[in-house]
């Protein structure tokens, strides 16, 4: 078809063609169909294809960069940057570092001017093997060319090669060149800038210069960049930085006003920091991360729910337990789940012996005959004794069995069943169970007079008695560590 003209190839085509020729029949059949190639046909594509087909025809025989440079000239490649280049990327991905330097004194020996790519490479070469010296003697002699216009990536990569032998200075110096140019670059609209942006960045970050990296996010943002999802790396990177340097604070500010902004990818931003809050036991500020917008939930319950199954599913491993039960105070004097009976009765030692010996299903039976035979028992009395067989049951980890008893008790109309049901959601959020646990208080909260639908307040609650039972409380409105 191209030799009819029906179809034109480009030089793409002919590179794919030269690797199915090789493939198919042989470097001899390939080499011939190179000899024949136009002019305009021998360019970086069939070069890198002709290259790397001969590197792999010698596989297992080593062959240096000068027999390569001849196989090409013989193949009727004219010697130019663009040969030279493509044996240095031959040479790094054989991983002959040593003899990347040998190919740039061949190309200068030929008459052939070096352009940013090989010395790039060259560069990079001598940073590997650490010759910080070779380094500075190949840029200055780059920034000495008339022929060459530096560009930012060429001293990003000289500041990374400094900063690995913690010359700080030098590699300030390095990214301070590079801002110069990429701001230029910006300025001219090139089309590769986004990248730009986000190399430097990443280097200014390396080096511990964030707020100098916050800066030029604030450029690239303003520039109108992040408008998709491929554009969350950049902020992804100071985030995780501020979270490093344990500035939780800046971090959230930052992804709140990027969440009311309506920027994309928001939430991959608020899981990385609410998960650094639960490390540190501040549930309340790891719900703000979660529902980063900060709108109200009055009127329905699924972010809240949405929160505590994220909770469970995801960050179990940051919740350790301070203690085996809830027992630090909520206010002076008062324990969470604790059992304070009012009288020393006989009855209740008989049935808290048999909780605690295992032997649940008499201990309810007892209570059953209690309920019957004593009417002296007060309200006090009769919760403390239900308090102690649902706790038996979720110690034991009968949580079905222990819900199921509550859902009969809150049938018959027991007075104070509310509290059993927030002593289940207080043992379901020790043991991870969030999702059930928020759903008892729930319970809890509907049969509670003037707390129905008090979302807010019910949230908060939960979130207290999950922070209270892992040895953290609300002083003043700061967190604290009661350990």
């Amino acid at each position: 078809m191209r030799k009819k003209g029906v179809y034109k190839f480009s030089s793409s085509d002919y590179a794919v063609q030269f690797n199915l020729i090789y493939k198919v029949r042989g470097c001899s059949a390939s080499e011939r169909y190179v000899r024949n190639l136009p002019k305009q046909a021998r360019n970086c594509k069939t070069c890198r294809e002709i290259l790397h087909c001969s590197v792999h025809e010698n596989i297992g025989t080593w062959k240096s960069p000068l027999w390569h440079l001849q196989k090409m000239k013989e193949l009727g490649f004219a010697l130019s940057p663009l040969l030279f280049n493509e044996t240095m990327h031959i040479c790094a991905e054989s991983y002959q570092i040593n003899e990347i330097p040998w190919v740039m004194a061949e190309m200068k020996k030929s008459k052939v001017l070096p352009d940013n790519d090989s010395y790039r490479m060259c560069i990079s070469s001598l940073g590997i093997k650490g010759d910080l010296d070779g380094v500075e003697i190949m840029l200055r002699e780059m920034e000495s060319q008339p022929h060459i216009v530096m560009d930012w990536c060429t001293y990003a990569m000289v500041a990374e090669l400094y900063d690995r032998e913690f010359l700080l200075d030098k590699a300030t110096d390095a990214l301070e060149k590079a801002r110069v140019i990429l701001q230029k670059d910006i300025r001219r609209k090139r089309p590769n800038y986004l990248l730009d942006y986000g190399d430097v960045i990443k280097s200014l970050v390396k080096l511990g210069e964030l707020d100098e990296a916050v800066k030029f996010m604030t450029e690239w943002e303003a520039s109108g960049n992040w408008c998709n999802l491929d554009g969350i790396g950049i902020p992804y990177t100071i985030i995780e930085e501020y979270v490093k340097n344990g500035k939780l604070r800046e971090a959230f500010n930052k992804i709140e006003v990027w969440g009311r902004k309506g920027k994309p990818g928001v939430d991959k931003l608020s899981s990385l920091l609410c998960k650094e809050y639960l490390k540190v036991g501040n549930v309340i500020q790891a719900f703000n991360c979660f529902w980063v917008t900060g709108n109200d939930f009055e009127v329905h319950l699924v972010v809240p729910m949405l929160f505590f199954k994220y909770l469970e599913e995801e960050c179990g491993s940051f919740f350790p337990l301070r203690c085996t039960r809830s027992v630090q105070p909520a206010t002076a004097g008062a324990m969470f789940l604790e059992v304070n009976p009012t009288t020393h009765m006989v009855d209740y030692e008989n049935i808290k012996s048999l909780v605690e010996s295992g032997r649940l299903n008499d201990a309810r039976k007892m209570v059953i005959e209690w309920e019957r035979c004593d009417n002296r028992r007060t309200s006090a009395d009769h919760l403390n004794i239900l308090k102690l067989i649902i706790e038996g049951y979720c110690k034991k980890c009968f949580f079905m069995e222990a819900e199921a008893i509550a859902e009969a008790w809150t049938r018959e109309k027991r007075s104070q069943v509310a509290e059993i049901w927030f002593v289940l959601a207080s043992h379901y959020q020790l043991h991870g169970k969030m999702v059930r646990g928020f759903e008892c208080m729930r319970r809890c909260f509907d049969l509670t007079p003037g707390l129905n639908g008090n979302y807010r307040t019910m949230f908060r609650t939960f979130i207290n008695v999950i922070e209270y039972s892992r040895g953290y409380y609300w002083n003043s409105s700061r967190l604290v560590c009661s350990r």
